[in-house]
């Protein structure tokens, strides 16, 4: 039983490990080519959130803006504190949008995954992968008698 449960466990290690990882590159892609072949536009500061936990702390920035002949959309997006103490609401920002997707926007030079942040999920995840796959095809040793 314990042989199964250990299988259980190293099985779903590489599964999240692997779907995490696919995620990870995939959103690291898709803010690059945010940043590339994105549009700008002139937002409007809406809101500003402040959400205080013991351990940490969120700063959102609630902001809209009109993409090239479409029609207005407001957005939040987790900022820095130094970004949310700057800003006021009424205050106008450079949004940057995807092309085909206007959903998809952030204040430009923030909310995009940097290259850094990216390498180090891959490192801790393929270690969770490496656990997993240990756990589910490692071979079990029968424990010896006592006597």
């Amino acid at each position: 039983m314990a042989l199964f449960a250990a299988r259980v466990l190293g099985a779903t290690f590489v599964v999240l490990g692997v779907s995490l990882l696919v995620l990870t590159w995939g959103s690291y892609r898709r803010d690059m080519a945010l940043l590339g072949e994105g549009l700008h536009a002139e937002g409007t500061v809406v809101k500003k959130e402040f959400f205080a936990a013991s351990d940490d702390s969120d700063y959102i920035l609630v902001y809209a803006f009109t993409p090239e002949g479409g029609t207005r959309q407001e957005h939040r997006r987790h900022i820095s504190s130094e970004l949310w103490k700057r800003l006021r609401v009424g205050d106008r920002i450079q949004v940057q949008y995807g092309q085909g997707d206007p959903r998809r926007s952030f204040p430009e030079g923030h909310g995009v995954m940097s290259l850094g942040l990216a390498l180090f999920f891959s490192f801790v995840l393929v270690g969770l992968t490496l656990i997993g796959g240990v756990a589910l095809f490692g071979r079990a040793v029968p424990e010896a008698p006592q006597v």
